[in-house]
């Protein structure tokens, strides 16, 4: 069963999350900043309305993201369990895919809360869910955002610092916007509470370590090209990282090199998953070329210009596999 809201919101959706007190959220495995800052907002404005509210995710805070969270309030499932007990309602942030958020939410179903989500991606139609999903948004902090001021909460400069780090992060600082010019009058919104923006810039986008940037010499030396030079692609074997202390999405952070090349329109990663034997697909595109429906293709999901799925076998197979299939759309869409 299927229960979603767009926008505007229904409103048994508002009057849902009014109606709880104790409220816990979590988002996808591997949290990014579009998930946390979209967390730390509404955290921050649940508890202004004197509720209840905190942080569970599968994994830690990521180091790469600690400047957005002073005050300590992302929690994580191995650490902070215990804030599980005693929920009434708990939110999906960045994902509708509830497999995706790990132990947190299959505890909270196994404990019959309900688990609604808040996302911006396309929707599978079999899924069971409940909750809003607007994929007309930039990012989960605009629709957020948006989301806040239908409930009549408030946002503060903490709250907006966080929500502008979602979008940011998001859109890539703001040139991905989808022809939208809504997204820039809500992060104009967010920057006149007086928090300074340029600090969340930098920490977004000028601050790769070290070893990120000798991996980034690493992953773009095997980068190869294909479809008459449209295509920039890359299968990593996990040997790739060797001798790096990396952030677990640090090799995915990478891939707007790719595509950033003069002449090529799609970007495709092939790298190690978590799990022994998987492989995760990741896929960016120009704005000339759509590329979900090839994600699609391989079980997976995302945007039309930025995409990916989880594909088992060997890692040669699938790289021909998904760059035949990505081949023809090229052709198709370009001629």
């Amino acid at each position: 069963m299927q229960r979603l809201s767009g926008v505007p919101f229904e409103p048994w959706l508002l009057e849902r999350i009014q109606a709880a007190r104790h409220i816990v959220l979590s988002t996808h495995v591997g949290p990014d900043a579009d998930g946390l800052g979209s967390q730390l907002a509404f955290v921050r404005a649940a508890r202004a309305t004197g509720r209840t509210a905190v942080v569970v995710n599968e994994d830690p805070l990521p180091q790469r993201y600690a400047w957005l969270d002073p005050a300590g309030d992302i929690g994580h499932f191995d650490r902070d369990a215990a804030r599980l007990a005693d929920v009434d309602f708990a939110l999906l942030f960045d994902t509708h895919e509830v497999d995706r958020a790990g132990r947190p939410a299959q505890a909270l179903r196994q404990a019959g809360v309900d688990v609604w989500v808040v996302d911006h991606h396309a929707v599978k139609p079999d899924l069971d869910l409940q909750g809003c999903v607007a994929t007309e948004f930039s990012s989960s902090g605009e629709l957020v955002f948006r989301l806040l001021h239908a409930l009549n909460w408030p946002i503060d400069a903490v709250a907006a610092r966080a929500l502008y780090a979602a979008m940011s992060f998001d859109t890539g600082s703001f040139r991905f916007l989808r022809n939208q010019s809504n997204t820039l009058r809500v992060a104009a919104d967010l920057l006149d509470t007086g928090f300074d923006a340029n600090p969340v810039q930098e920490a977004l986008f000028a601050s790769r370590t070290r070893a990120e940037t000798l991996l980034l010499g690493r992953v773009l030396a095997q980068m190869q090209f294909a479809g008459n030079g449209r295509i920039a692609w890359a299968a990593l074997g996990p040997e790739i990282g060797e001798g790096l202390t990396l952030a677990d999405d640090a090799i995915g952070e990478t891939i707007p090199h790719f595509v950033g090349v003069e002449g090529v329109f799609v970007a495709m990663q092939l790298k190690p998953s978590r799990k022994p034997g998987d492989w995760k697909l990741s896929l960016r595109s120009k704005a000339a070329v759509k590329i979900g429906d090839v994600a699609r293709h391989f079980g997976g999901g995302g945007h039309e210009h930025a995409a990916g799925a989880t594909l088992q076998g060997e890692k040669d197979q699938l790289a021909a596999q998904v760059l035949a299939m990505l081949e023809k759309t090229v052709a198709d869409q370009l001629g």
